[in-house]
């Protein structure tokens, strides 16, 4: 079954605490682990992805935000910080509808 955007109010803070639950439910992170992210770490440093593992996140990203990134605009993302700021910004532009 496909999950529908939450209707939810997301903020970076919020974001986060999603990308935390996909880091420990989809990607098997231990929570000692997920406490020790840096947001200003390397993003595939700081969640420890493989190529597997990028993709499981991105398909989680766009089921639950529903937001699709291009490869340029993955390109851009260098760190959780800048991954946060990309998700917020495109959850906020898609609810301007």
């Amino acid at each position: 079954m496909m999950h529908e955007p939450q209707l939810t109010k997301w903020s970076q803070e919020t974001i986060l605490e999603r990308l935390k639950q996909v880091a420990r439910e989809e990607l098997n992170m231990t929570p000692d682990k997920i406490a020790a992210i840096d947001p200003d770490a390397p993003l595939v440093e700081a969640l420890q992805l493989d190529s597997l593992a990028q993709v499981v996140l991105m398909s989680n990203i766009e089921q639950d935000f529903g937001c699709v990134f291009e490869p340029e605009e993955l390109q851009q993302i260098r760190t959780l910080r800048d991954l946060l700021a990309m998700i917020s910004t495109r959850v906020s532009e898609g609810t301007r509808a």
